[in-house]
């Protein structure tokens, strides 16, 4: 099972580097897991674009109302992990090798989340996350 992070995710809504590379990635796998915590970064990362003045506030509704639509008609599958031992989980990967890799909580809590779902693989873009999940025994695709 492949886990993506809420970073690969956004590029589905949003044109930005990488966009039609996550679109490929996505594609190739089938419907994404989706967690309240990727529901969470979605929906403020969208929130700040706007607030930014990337997107209108009519674009940003839009692209909301897609995102829901999606979660609707099982574009994702939407899972509620044990949060307590994904929690626990991040705790001890930063106990381990958040000195080494300098990596942020939130991307602790994705690798977590893919070690706790049983993924095999994590996609992200990011450089820090990659550096974590590597460390926690997960293949990083791309």
């Amino acid at each position: 099972m492949r886990y993506f992070d809420s970073g690969v995710l956004l590029k589905l809504y949003f044109p930005e580097p990488n966009s039609a590379q996550a679109q490929a990635l996505v594609r190739e796998k089938g419907a994404p897991v989706l967690t309240s915590l990727h529901r969470l970064e979605m929906k403020a990362a969208m929130a700040q674009r706007c607030g930014r003045g990337e997107i209108t506030p009519e674009e940003h509704a839009q692209m909301v109302a897609d995102f829901e639509r999606d979660i609707a008609t099982g574009v994702f599958a939407v899972v509620a992990p044990a949060w307590p031992a994904v929690f626990a989980d991040a705790e001890s990967l930063a106990d381990i090798h958040a000195a080494q890799n300098l990596c942020r909580s939130m991307d602790m809590l994705h690798v977590a989340l893919a070690r706790a779902l049983g993924a095999t693989e994590l996609c992200t873009f990011d450089r820090r996350q990659t550096a974590m999940a590597r460390a926690a025994g997960l293949a990083v695709v791309p």
